[in-house]
């Protein structure tokens, strides 16, 4: 079993915490300096989004890698759109913009930040509340990404969900079991030094394939207001927020 599949089982295990609930939940996690507007954001660098979706049936569950790619491109775009509807200029981690840097050497600082972000993630995950503290670094090799020189933030996208078949879900219903429902986890960290600044989480419950922005929307919304990222506050306050 790999390394992101064991990841990924655990956020599954998070969303199946209560197997009858479909209430939709968020919450965010950030430091200071970040919330007080001491540390601008401005620009956005996002490394390639992860998600995994897995099908529970009667007899077990598998993974769905086709709708889990098309999933991560969604949510990827959601994250996006918001934050430049916040103002924030968006890059990618794999343009080596005019750095002269190959294709390959920018994959290659990209598995190593990955890499390491999956060691630092199952701790935010138990202790998501240390993240106020400084708790969690990715180390100054987020530095080495060509788009690091003109972004203040890194971003990492992730997301995690089980969706029922119709077996499934009667059994559910009448005896108890696993819950369709989901995960989005957006992490933002400095990126200059790789310092974990910010940590959302959103749970929408059911229903979370059929639209992405119905689904995650304005629980990302009004995290990131109150977050106080970019010009978030500002935009929820106009949504009546």
């Amino acid at each position: 079993m790999n390394f992101k599949w064991r990841i990924f089982l655990g956020l599954v295990a998070i969303v199946s915490l209560n197997t009858s609930s479909t209430a939709f939940a968020s919450s965010s996690y950030v430091q200071h300096k970040v919330s007080s507007g001491k540390f601008a954001i401005r620009s956005a660098c996002f490394m390639p989004a992860s998600a995994q979706l897995v099908k529970v049936g009667v007899k077990g569950a598998e993974r769905m890698p086709k709708e889990s790619d098309d999933w991560a491109v969604a949510l990827q775009v959601l994250v996006q759109t918001h934050l430049k509807a916040d103002g924030i200029g968006i890059n990618s981690a794999t343009d080596p913009l005019s750095s002269g840097a190959s294709d390959d050497e920018v994959r290659q600082v990209i598995s190593q930040i990955d890499q390491k972000y999956n060691s630092v993630s199952p701790l935010m995950d138990k202790k998501p509340r240390a993240v106020a503290k400084s708790a969690y670094t990715l180390g100054d090799q987020v530095g080495m990404l060509p788009c690091s020189e003109n972004s203040d933030i890194l971003v990492f996208v992730q997301g995690a969900g089980q969706v029922l078949t119709g077996g499934r879900a009667t059994m559910t219903f009448l005896v108890g079991g696993p819950a369709e429902g989901a995960i989005l986890i957006v992490t933002m960290a400095d990126a200059k030094t790789g310092e974990i600044l910010g940590l959302v989480k959103i749970r929408p419950g059911m229903g979370f394939l059929d639209n992405a922005e119905n689904a995650f929307g304005e629980g990302l919304d009004n995290e990131l207001s109150d977050m106080n990222i970019g010009s978030a506050r500002k935009n929820a306050r106009e949504k009546g927020h």
